[in-house]
């Protein structure tokens, strides 16, 4: 009996020891805040987190290194988030975070815009954001009273829904942009067949690329793959990057591509000197007249594609155009037409009949840079 009560004594006190662990029962917990976290591996004592009197109450001066104890940073609204919001009893946060956004967050949008969330959201508010500058990718910009409309209003889609259900396309392919069609058949045309599709772009768009004349892809031969030029946000007017050896800048920017490939399908070859396609531009020029003054044919040397008109001639360092040197027509030094070589730099040149005008009966040395400059004769 004696030992009995012993026993009894000693279960009492390992009792109270580790009662608020794992005997006490869950008093005063908020069920809005959802089902308790599992302690299975948190320490035993609870006030190093808890409030005394209230499960519901974290300690003033909790805190909780997330990112170092986790690797895993809270930014934005996270920080702020409940912890049961992610830690619960649904398992473990891994599986969910594996996800990306929506293995927390409802997709409202059923799928239909793809699954990159921070398109349009960030961490910092659900509220899309942007949504004016990336409408202005698509065909159809937000401008005036548009910018004011609710997406729904025109997406009816977007909004939530039951029916038509919303199921998640492969990261390997995601549905963005013009590739959220609004049905699964439109792409998957055997019935019941959803796999084995290939994710290249001509699988899909070669009736396009046959089609397209402007410029003929197929007698150019023309890439199939359309990532090259195209994008999701927009088909027609695809974007070629031109070789970095002739970057199309400024005036070279032309809109089509037959504005300088004047063969119709050929797109290769072309020589990249400026004469090539400004030969008749040399030729018809009379101020000055290139020809007869044998300019050279290297046009870069005084244009750019910025301003063809107008082009700026580098001076031989000998005789910088400096200041009022910098006069507008070459014809003002160079009188004789046609003629731009030979001219001597002395300044009586071209201002004798100035030096003769003050300094002739006084002897002054006709050197005028002894006592004038470009900036003020």
């Amino acid at each position: 009996m004696r030992r009995s009560r012993k026993i009894i004594l000693a279960l009492i006190a390992y009792a109270s020891i580790v009662a608020c662990a794992n005997f006490v029962p869950r008093k005063g917990w908020n069920p809005n805040l959802g089902p308790v976290v599992p302690h299975d591996t948190f320490p035993a004592d609870c006030a190093l987190c808890h409030e005394s009197g209230s499960w519901n109450k974290l300690k003033a001066d909790f805190t909780f290194d997330h990112e170092a104890k986790t690797g895993v940073a809270l930014n934005g609204a996270h920080a702020q988030a409940q912890c049961l919001r992610c830690h619960n009893d649904r398992g473990p946060v891994r599986a969910f975070s594996e996800k990306g956004c929506r293995g927390c967050h409802e997709d409202v949008h059923r799928g239909r815009l793809g699954a990159l969330c921070e398109q349009c959201h960030n961490e910092d508010t659900w509220k899309p954001l942007q949504v004016i500058a990336e409408h202005a990718r698509t065909r159809f910009p937000l401008i005036g009273g548009h910018a004011a409309v609710d997406c729904t209003a025109c997406h009816p889609n977007a909004s939530v829904a039951w029916i038509p259900a919303g199921f998640d396309h492969p990261a390997s392919f995601p549905l963005t942009l013009g590739h959220s069609v609004p049905s699964c058949a439109d792409c998957h045309t055997t019935p019941g067949v959803f796999v084995g599709l290939s994710t290249d772009c001509v699988s899909c768009h070669l009736p396009d690329y046959q089609a397209t004349t402007n410029p003929n892809h197929a007698s150019a031969g023309f890439s199939t793959d359309c990532a090259t030029c195209h994008t999701t946000a927009q088909w027609p007017g695809g974007t070629f990057a031109h070789p970095a050896s002739f970057p199309l800048t400024q005036a070279h920017a032309a809109p089509t591509c037959s504005a300088c490939h004047t063969t119709p399908g050929v797109f290769v070859g072309l020589s990249t000197d400026c004469v090539s396609c400004h030969l008749p531009n040399y030729q018809a020029t009379t101020n000055p007249n290139h020809i007869a003054a044998g300019f050279p044919t290297t046009c870069a040397q005084c244009h750019t594609p910025t301003l063809w008109a107008n082009g700026t001639f580098v001076h031989p360092p000998s005789f910088p155009l400096t200041n009022a040197h910098a006069i507008p027509p070459c014809s003002s030094c160079h009188t004789t037409p046609g003629v731009f070589t030979g001219l001597t730099t002395a300044c009586l040149n071209c201002h004798q009949n100035d030096y003769q005008r003050g300094h002739n009966s006084q002897g002054v040395s006709t050197n005028c840079r002894n006592c004038h400059n470009t900036t003020a004769w």
